[in-house]
């Protein structure tokens, strides 16, 4: 499949997802196991709504099981996919969150969300991850969705990892847990719910075809998706004023600390309508200069500030970082 950039509008007017598998990602060739089959049949003859959490350690095969379950039950029924994994995302560029919704068919998406973690990993964003998830599910609910799959983050290990993926659960709520498993890994992190009678356990072993993937292409995938993302970006000055800020919010008063960071426009409901990277800010700071996509700035309520710095015509693997970069060198931009 190949790129769709945002964010755009949809058909419902609201921001269009990127929703992209990525160049070096294609879907995995793994057979279908008895126990997928079962799992779609369950959900499609379920007289409520069902909400699926996938959870599994990185690589073992959430996304491509996801994929599985949305394809199989969009043809029947009104589903949402949601994929919580802001470093490899399918839905939406790195640092997001995102949401897709299908009516009557796998693609293309009728509606779609995002929202701004602001962080390629969970570490030190838990928050906004849980509060991200949360929001991204209540809405599916709220469009009338039967089925809602959700697709997790890897963090499964240690002490941490066990902690968030006991309160992801706990918030959303789900009527399964499927867990893909190499052993029993994931029990500790069951065994909070296994006697839930508003919880169904499914367990499945992780597929031999599982690939493995290092950290350079993940790296390269994530370059790639912010690529992608901002080939049609510009610059453009979007005024400060009336606006709310969140996120990590910088000494604007200082160019150092803000130029290159990651930031998101979002509409009243902290629902993205684009991400930008800052160039300066000026007018006594009331104006934010920015390249992004074109978007509706009349529509923005606020400014969150991510944790990263891009520069996109930095060299390859060098392009993300939790630092500013005093002399990144910034592609030549498109006037607004």
């Amino acid at each position: 499949m190949g790129h769709e950039v945002g964010p755009g509008r949809d058909r419902d007017n609201v921001p269009r997802a990127f929703y992209i598998y990525g160049p070096h990602y294609p879907p995995a060739m793994i057979s279908i196991g008895r126990e997928w089959e079962e799992l779609t049949e369950a959900l499609l003859r379920a007289d409520t709504p069902e909400r699926v959490y996938v959870i599994g350690a990185t690589d073992s095969g959430k996304s491509t099981l996801c994929h599985y379950l949305v394809e199989r039950a969009a043809i029947h029924t009104k589903t949402a996919y949601v994929d919580c994994d802001t470093g490899q995302s399918r839905i939406g560029p790195p640092t997001t969150e995102g949401m897709v919704i299908y009516n009557g068919a796998p693609e293309p998406p009728c509606q779609s969300y995002l929202r701004f973690v602001g962080s390629t990993s969970p570490g030190g964003h838990f928050i906004q991850m849980l509060t991200g998830a949360k929001r991204l599910v209540e809405k599916a609910a709220e469009l009338s969705t039967d089925v809602t799959i959700i697709d997790s983050p890897g963090l499964i290990y240690g002490g941490a990892g066990i902690e968030f993926q006991v309160q992801m659960i706990d918030l959303l709520r789900p009527t399964r847990i499927v867990a893909l498993q190499h052993g029993r890994e994931l029990e500790r992190i069951l065994a909070n719910f296994s006697r839930d009678p508003a919880m169904a356990i499914h367990r499945i072993p992780v597929a031999p075809a599982a690939v493995a993937r290092s950290p350079i292409e993940r790296r390269r995938y994530r370059e790639e998706c912010f690529a992608a993302y901002f080939a049609e970006g510009r610059a453009q000055g979007i005024s400060l004023l009336g606006l709310g800020f969140q996120g990590r919010i910088p000494d604007m008063k200082n160019p150092h600390e803000i130029k290159g960071r990651l930031v998101s426009f979002n509409d009243p409901e902290n629902f993205v309508l684009a991400l930008a990277i800052v160039e300066k800010v000026h007018r006594r700071g009331q104006v934010l200069e920015v390249f992004a996509p074109p978007f509706d700035q009349a529509a923005v309520a606020s400014v969150r500030f991510g944790s990263i710095y891009l520069d996109l015509a930095a060299e390859p693997g060098s392009m993300e970082s939790t630092h500013p970069n005093p002399h990144a060198g910034m592609k030549e931009r498109k006037s607004a």
